[in-house]
């Protein structure tokens, strides 16, 4: 028997609450769950937490206050919940939701089940309606590698809070689709929601004011210190283990991003196999958000210059919340973002020890992120005269690995790139017809043909032999190793393989198309029947 809590003051302040716990049955580190086995094996690894089912109980459709209400019990500084459910934007503030750890929501009779797990900082929402069945959460006691294990009163069945994915009961092997959902703090969550509804304090006893676990906003609590209260598979020493990290599956392959680093930073610019994104800070939200910086043909560069999110090659402004241009030559562009959940960094790297992350090898290099000035007005020099950077024989010079800009006539105005340049973008899970171009839509007027993709890698992109990028996406798996390079190009990362991915708010049934957490059936397989009770059983006495 391991004794799980440890003396000293961590151990004075949580003990009285989570009591003792907790025995970690066998097993070695893997990756994600490949089968319906694999994720089965995972009732034997679970940790007593000294805690049972029903002491934490969870909220079914609960109260809200205006946001002019809700402010007289907040501080500024308060760590709050964003989730945009289909009627609007719900706040949930932290010390609610830390002794309760499950708000069941139901909307226009669909179920949404928003999930917190303190010991990991998990913190995720779920479209819980899965075929015209809504379950209803419970945290359920025990946990995996720290993370909560819920339980749906419907079934039984058993989930990970982090995954959102059953790996016990009838509807093994089912996943949830993420809802898009903030980890922010108070003030700025009220300044961009002013009409959400905030949810009231909860009924009881129970003191709401305190923490059972520290507090965010300090240092040497369980939040902020290095300790691990239960243990854990896998232990990745590449981050302190309570780094808070942004994570997201994007075609097959996790990512986790530090947050704090792409504060600091304003912008990443990265690779995740072919794919290129962005994730820039949203300062006005104090948010982390991804988006897919695929602009018309080609990858755009992004920088924060000054306060304004611009791309590198038309210094259009960009606004970081939505990722649409705002003034430029692109201006009325979009780019996809794309959604995750929250976790700290021991508990998303001993689930999933194939992710990617960042700061990391897929991160382009801060070389080609320099912004040069403009030059003078072409219109205020000498006709015939080449441009600043360009040689004599009318071809600007273009930095090595970098894709090469339309060429100017010497003397001539470039011209404005046309608003409508992105309606030729396939987004991921889109059809390509012959050509490289999306199949035609509805209505659409022509467009004119984009130049094919060249099979150079993009800057700060690795390439493999014949000029593919060296991040392959194969079926059968998460992990991959990425294909051999020529010498002297050494790949950024290895890029897991799977399941495609949808931009935007997901919406797949019975998959999580933006966490990876989809159904683990391999090929051929079945998934367990789906249960379709007439109305939701009572919650089970005790665990499966």
């Amino acid at each position: 028997m391991l004794n799980l809590i440890r003396t000293g003051r961590l151990a004075r302040r949580i003990l009285p609450l989570l009591l003792l716990g907790g025995l970690l049955t066998g097993g070695t580190a893997q990756a994600r769950p490949q089968n319906l086995q694999e994720l089965a094996n995972i009732n034997k690894k679970l940790t007593e937490s000294g805690i049972e089912y029903g002491q934490i109980p969870s909220l079914y459709r609960p109260r809200f206050d205006r946001m002019q209400d809700a402010g007289l019990s907040m501080n500024a500084d308060d760590v709050v919940f964003v989730v945009i459910l289909p009627d609007g934007p719900r706040i949930y503030p932290q010390k609610y939701l830390v002794w309760h750890q499950v708000i069941n929501e139901v909307v226009d009779d669909h179920a949404y089940a928003i999930t917190y797990s303190p010991i990991t900082g998990g913190f995720a929402a779920y479209d819980a309606s899965m075929g015209g069945l809504n379950l209803i959460f419970d945290a359920e006691g025990r946990l995996y590698d720290g993370n909560s294990v819920l339980i749906d009163r419907n079934s039984g069945s058993l989930w990970l809070q982090e995954l959102g994915m059953a790996f016990d009961g009838s509807l093994l092997g089912r996943g949830m689709p993420l809802v898009p959902c903030y980890w922010t703090t108070w003030d700025p969550a009220r300044r961009t929601f002013p009409g959400a509804k905030v949810l009231s304090r909860p009924p009881g006893r129970r003191p709401y004011g305190r923490d059972p676990y520290g507090d965010y906003r300090k240092d040497d609590t369980y939040y902020t210190n290095d300790e691990l209260v239960y243990p854990v598979e896998r232990v990745d020493r590449r981050f302190p283990r309570k780094t808070p990290m942004f994570c997201l599956e994007h075609q097959g392959s996790l990512i986790a991003l530090d947050i704090n680093y792409v504060k600091k930073k304003g912008a990443v610019n990265f690779f995740v196999g072919p794919s290129a994104l962005v994730a820039v800070h949203d300062k006005k939200l104090d948010v982390v958000r991804v988006f897919n910086r695929q602009v018309w043909a080609e990858p755009f560069l992004f920088v924060y210059s000054g306060n304004q999110f611009i791309d590198i090659s038309t210094r259009s402004i960009w606004d970081p919340a939505t990722g649409v241009c705002l003034e430029g030559n692109l201006k009325g562009a979009s780019m996809p973002q794309y959604y995750g959940s929250y976790s700290m960094w021991f508990a998303w790297a001993s689930m999933n020890p194939e992710t990617l992350f960042i700061p990391g090898p897929g991160e382009v290099p801060e070389n080609l992120l320099q912004i040069t000035p403009l030059g003078p007005d072409p219109d205020s020099m000498q006709p015939g005269a080449p441009l600043p950077g360009q040689p004599a024989g009318g071809q600007a010079a273009v930095p090595a690995g970098t894709a090469a800009a339309p060429s100017v006539p010497a003397g001539a105005m470039p011209q404005s790139l046309p608003q409508n340049r992105l309606q030729n973008v396939p987004y991921p899970g889109q059809v390509v017809s012959q050509g490289g171009q999306p199949g035609a839509q509805p209505g659409a007027a022509p467009q004119a043909p984009a130049a094919p993709a060249a099979a150079a890698p993009m800057p700060g992109q690795p390439a493999a032999a014949g000029g593919v990028p060296a991040y392959g996406i194969s079926p059968g798996g998460y992990a991959q190793q990425p294909a051999v390079p020529p010498a002297g190009n050494t790949p950024a990362a290895a890029a897991p393989a799977a399941a495609g991915q949808t931009g935007g708010m997901p919406a797949q049934a019975g998959g999580n198309s933006s966490t990876g957490v989809g159904p683990v059936v391999p090929p051929g397989a079945a998934l367990a029947p789906l249960p379709m009770p007439t109305a939701p059983t009572a919650a089970p006495t005790g665990r499966n």
